[in-house]
This record gives structure tokens, sequence and C-alpha cells, in this order.
């Protein structure tokens, strides 16, 4: 258990301050104990930790969150009659030492009302005395019984491997449950576990569905050879060992004069191009009219459904919808123009899952996306302030409430305000943006820490012979950023390079296109 060195001494570190953290919120040891080693499990899930992630910070979180999911009150101390959010900010900012404006942005409250509830409930418990509190809480923590749960905690994990060596072998049955499924079912049938129905793609709905206008071709025309603005049959991805390195939207054509404008919902432009890269000394290469004279072996594909633009009824522009490629460059999800919903393929074995149902203007009106987690297993779907979440390998699909998207995601407005443009890392906890200098000052890579909100690292960009201005592209994984960098004057292409978050070292990345957007997948592929 390679994977977890490092945990057993965590564990032993902190549990007595969480279960005396969890004692203080609960009142009952046992379900102090019960709270702690949930807390433990979830920093277990990724460990380990990025080199500047705090693992007691994030067990803390985790702990506060798993008590307002099902908060409990047992015992006969003052403390735990007051209401449980109030406990918690008590609890937390005058026990653990965590900062009012720090627990508003974990509970999506304004400082003010953090502050008042916590004034409230000091003069309620201690008529006003802060120090009094204080001293009762430390002294009630410190009584807490703390049995050693290092074995126990261990024990989850290696109960959690054999899960996974058991969905190993369900992965293996999983084609033989398609062939059955798609048996049983009617063709353009899907079963959709997060709505609890089925829904035809093609179906009328109480609200008319997203529609494609246009979908363009790289020579222009309509995909297939058909009249412009054809509507793209459904993307069949192809069986391959190769994996894609990045993905380039194609263009957009202009509306053709006398054109209506296009409604809310309706998809104005598709078509993205997937650049492949043999996945490995053993695979095939992507085939040999394209790979004749190149290293690396490289070929190219079209998926002419994936959306590029919706139309929102106005004429504000809005961000470009951008496919979801996991980073092993195996998995791709994206909305397709043609089925109306969000679908994710796997290249490896050509399986395909919707990740959501068919869609409404209702559904997109305020911004929609798709990501996938860094394991490439989970795809979430997010339409305005609800989520849905796909297990890949067993298709089965979950709500996601607002309260529980990943934080950068929660600060997306705060983002594009102060910075504009910014990338999220895969595990939705950071966030990197190019800040301007002043003057002549040479701007710099902020990492955010997108709970706190706080700039944790300011990294100087790569050194360039021309002056140049600096765009983040991507994150390559939870702690290397990519980065383009222009000249500044005639905005020129002087190179992509992977920056290291932690130390800012930076190494060049070669093989990229100058003048598109790009969404990255495997780029480092040989």
């Amino acid at each position: 258990m390679r994977r977890y060195i490092g945990y057993r001494e965590f564990v032993q570190r902190d549990q007595r301050s969480l279960v005396g953290t969890a004692l203080l919120l609960t009142g009952s040891h046992e379900q102090a104990i019960r709270l702690t080693l949930r807390s433990f499990h979830t920093v277990a899930l990724s460990w380990p930790p990025p080199l500047w992630e705090n693992p007691t910070t994030h067990a803390q979180i985790a702990l506060y969150r798993r008590f307002l999911q099902r908060p409990s009150a047992a015992g006969a101390t003052a403390l735990v009659r007051i209401p449980p959010r109030q406990r918690l900010l008590v609890v937390a900012c005058l026990h653990d030492g965590r900062s009012r404006a720090e627990m508003a942005s974990l509970l999506g409250l304004s400082e003010e009302t953090v502050k008042s509830e916590i004034a409230e409930a000091v003069d309620t418990l201690t008529k006003g005395s802060e120090s009094r509190l204080i001293t009762r809480m430390a002294t009630a923590a410190g009584e807490a019984s703390v049995p050693d749960l290092t074995a126990r905690s261990m024990r989850t994990i290696r109960r959690r491997r054999a899960r996974g060596a058991l969905l190993a072998v369900t992965a293996v049955l999983v084609p033989v449950g398609l062939v059955a499924a798609f048996t049983v079912f009617q063709q353009g049938e899907v079963w959709n576990s997060a709505l609890g129905e089925r829904s035809r793609p093609h179906a009328a709905q109480a609200q008319e569905p997203v529609r494609a206008v246009s979908s363009p071709e790289p020579d222009g025309s309509g995909p297939g050879g058909g009249e412009p603005g054809a509507v793209p049959a459904p993307w069949r991805a192809p069986r391959t060992s190769s994996v894609i390195r990045y993905a380039v939207p194609g263009p957009c054509p202009d509306a053709p004069v006398g054109t209506p404008p296009s409604r809310a919902g309706d998809v104005t432009c598709a078509g993205w191009t997937l650049t492949m890269a043999s996945g490995g000394p053993e695979s095939p290469a992507p085939g040999p009219a394209e790979c004749e004279g190149r290293k690396p072996c490289e070929a190219t594909l079209s998926v002419p459904d994936a959306a590029q633009r919706l139309a929102h009824g106005d004429e504000e522009e809005r961000p470009r919808l951008a496919p979801a490629i996991s980073r092993d460059g195996r998995r791709i999800a994206y909305l397709s123009a043609a089925e109306r919903r969000y679908v994710a393929h796997d290249l490896g074995s050509g399986v395909k899952r919707y990740l959501s149902p068919v869609l409404v203007a209702a559904d997109t009106e305020n911004g929609t996306r798709v990501s996938v987690s860094p394991s490439g297993r989970h795809f979430t779907v997010t339409l305005g302030e609800r989520g849905l979440r796909t297990d890949f390998t067993t298709g089965a699909s979950t709500s996601v409430p607002a309260g529980q998207m990943p934080p950068a995601q929660r600060i997306a407005d705060w983002l594009r305000e102060r910075y504009g443009t910014w990338a999220d890392s895969p595990g939705g906890r950071h966030s990197a943006a190019i800040a301007a200098g002043k003057g002549e000052e040479l701007h710099s890579l902020h990492v955010i820490d997108a709970t706190s909100r706080e700039v944790f690292k300011r990294l100087p960009l790569p050194e360039t012979k021309r002056p140049a201005k600096a765009e983040v592209v991507s994150w390559l994984n939870n702690r290397e950023v990519v980065v383009r960098m222009n000249a500044r004057a005639g905005g020129g292409l002087l190179g992509f390079y992977r920056v290291d978050a932690v130390t800012g070292r930076s190494h060049r990345v070669p093989g990229l296109p100058a003048d598109a957007p790009l969404v990255l997948g495997a780029v480092t592929a040989p």
C-alpha cells in the first residue's frame, strides 16, 4: 500500500484534536468517533495530498460537512442546545481557529451573517464573554476519551481496495450487460437513474429541446457533404488504443444574410477535431499515411456533433462550450448537437454513456459545462447551479446539489470578475490564473485556494527571449499548469510550458498548435 505512506502517522497525530472537535459538535463520544472516522476516510480517498494541501485542514472541513449533512445533539451541555449551523460556526472559529471569511465561503453565507450568528451564540452561552467560551470548549475537548483509531482507519482503506477489485471484475461483465440492455430496450430509449424516468432523445417534450442550427466541416460545408446548416449525425467513436493529445474547435461560419436569430438554447456551432497519438510503445500507430516521416506519430479525428456555441437569446458573447477529456486521453465527453444531451465515449472499449437527459432551453440559460474527475471515471454535467454526476464504469447517475459542487466551480463568478480567464484543477480545489503586472512588471501565475479564495502561490512565468504575455491553458495534473506564452508585440506564439504549481519550475511542451483554443488530454503521450 505504497500510496498510503504517511497516512497512518497522520491519523495518529490528528485523531485527538478531531475527536475533540467532533465531541463539541455532537456531545457524544460514540458519535464523535464515528464522525472522525468518516472524515479520515474522506482524506484517504485523495491520499497522498498535493504538497500545498494541509491534510489536517482537509479532514476538519470534511468533518464539518459530514456534521451538517446529519447533525446530531446528545448530552446535556449548553453548546449542543443551540442550532447545528450556529454550533458549527462557534466550534470552527473559536475552537479550531478558522476565520469568519473562510467559514462564510465554505457555507455559502455572507461574512456578516457568520459574525452575527457567532455573537448571538456567545451571548446565549456565556453572556458575551468570548474568552470564557473558548476556555470551556478547550476543557471539554481535552476531556475527550480517544481510542487509537489507526487500525480502524487502515481497515477501511483495505475494504475500499477490495471493493475496487470487485468493481474491476464487474467492469469485465459490463459489455455483456450492455448487449442485454440494448436487446431489451427500444433503440433511442435510455434509463436515466438521476431523474428516475425514461427519456426518448427525439420524443416531444413539454418544452422544446435544444436543437442544432449549424455544424461546420473544415471545408465550410455541412457534415457529410450535405447542405450548410445540416444537423450532424451522432458521432460513432472508433475503437482504438491511441489516445487524445488535445482537441481544437472547428471554424464557425457566419449565418447567411436573412437568417432569423437563433432561439435560446439552440446549438449555433458544432465540431471539434481530436489530435491522436500512439498510446505507448505496444499500441498500433494511428495510421501509416499520417505517420510517415513524423515523430511522434499523430493523426486526427473529427467529432462533428460536439457543440461549441449555444444561443442565449441575446447578443452577449458567452464562453465556448468545450469537451472534457480524461487525463489518460482515452475518454471524451461533450454536448451532442445531434442528440441534444451530454454523451461520453471510451475509445478503448467503444462504450458510450449518456450523461444527461435531453436538454431544454431552461437547462442551459445559466450556463452549462462538463468536467471529468482526475481518474477519468466520473463525469459531472453542470446545468446552472445543479449538477449530474455519472460513474462511467457502472453508468449510474446521481444529482449533485449546489452546495456539493467543487469549490472552484462555486467561485466562478468571482474568478471571472477578478481574472477574466482561469483554469480549475482536476480535483476542483484550486484554480490558476494570470495576474497582470503594473507598468513594465512581468505578469505572474496565481494559484488560488478555491475554498478560501486566497492566492497562496505567486509564481514567475517562464523566461522567453522576447517580452511576452501569458494565458493559462489547462492543468496537466494536480500539480502542473500549462501556460501559453505569446509575444507582446505581434502576438506570435513563443511556446507552451508546463509550470510546477509548487516550485515554479517550468518545461517546454512541444507539438501544440499556436492559434486555436485547446482542450488538453494526454498531452505528454509519446
